[in-house]
């Protein structure tokens, strides 16, 4: 028969801190190089099959969509193309005509840049081409906010919302939220109906607002009702006081 030898029993400690260190060292977890591997595949699993849920829950939404929904968005898409090459190309030859033009350009491109900022931040009123929207009905903050990205993206030179009363222009630090009579731009409690006034190409601007599940979608389901008006003379008065310098 085999002999069996007895296990060795440990030293006892000398001292205090020596009993101390033994204690945190039996307390303490032993990490393995084969745990810590184990970690990792985990983590990149994890990752795998949340980029994988996430692609197929796209490929579902689209599979779903109808084909002409798809035509729209590619429409959509293209168009936005379009008008982002065309102002690169009048900010190349904006750029090219201050750089080596006469002075006499230069400045009236000074003046047409100071109008557009003076627009863009709402200080001064403008008139134009472009469309009336008039909401009735359910209109939630965010369906607004989106359909005012939407016209943002459309080309929109200018946006201002109002009521029967009041009137808000919209600028890039405006704010959405909502109310219990309707809905408050900036701090403002607009009731509905509600009209947004858009100066801009309305043949861009109104496929951008009816595009699937865009502002009329969204709105009449929940309801409401959407008019959309083209016209030559959209007044936008509303502006944004200058901060005092």
């Amino acid at each position: 028969m085999g002999t069996h030898s007895a296990p060795r029993r440990a030293r006892p400690a000398r001292t205090s801190e020596e009993a101390r260190f033994r204690l945190r060292r039996t307390l303490t977890p032993q990490r393995s190089g084969t745990q810590f591997v184990i970690t990792v595949l985990f983590i990149a699993l994890g990752f795998t099959l949340t980029a994988a849920v996430s692609g197929n829950a796209n490929d579902s939404i689209l599979a779903n969509a109808r084909q002409s929904d798809l035509v729209s968005l590619l429409d959509d898409l293209a168009q936005r193309e379009a008008r982002l090459q065309a102002e690169n190309t009048r900010l190349e030859t904006a750029r090219e005509t201050l750089l080596g033009g006469d002075e006499y350009s230069a400045l009236n491109e000074a003046k047409r840049r100071a109008d557009a900022l003076g627009v863009l931040a709402g200080s001064e009123a403008i008139a134009g081409s472009g469309i009336e929207v008039s909401i009735s009905g359910n209109l939630t903050a965010s369906t607004l906010i989106d359909a005012v990205q939407e016209l943002r993206d459309a080309g929109a030179t200018a946006i201002q919302i109002s009521d029967r009363d009041l009137a808000v222009r919209i600028v890039a630090n405006t704010w959405f939220a909502d109310s219990t009579s309707g809905i408050t731009v900036s701090g403002t409690a607009l009731q509905v109906p509600i009209t947004i006034s858009v100066i801009g190409d309305s043949s861009v601007l109104v496929p951008a607002i009816k595009i699937p599940g865009g502002l009329v979608d969204t709105v009449g389901s929940g309801g409401g009702e959407v008019k959309i008006t083209e016209s030559q003379n959209v007044d936008i008065s509303a502006i944004v006081p200058l901060p005092n310098s």
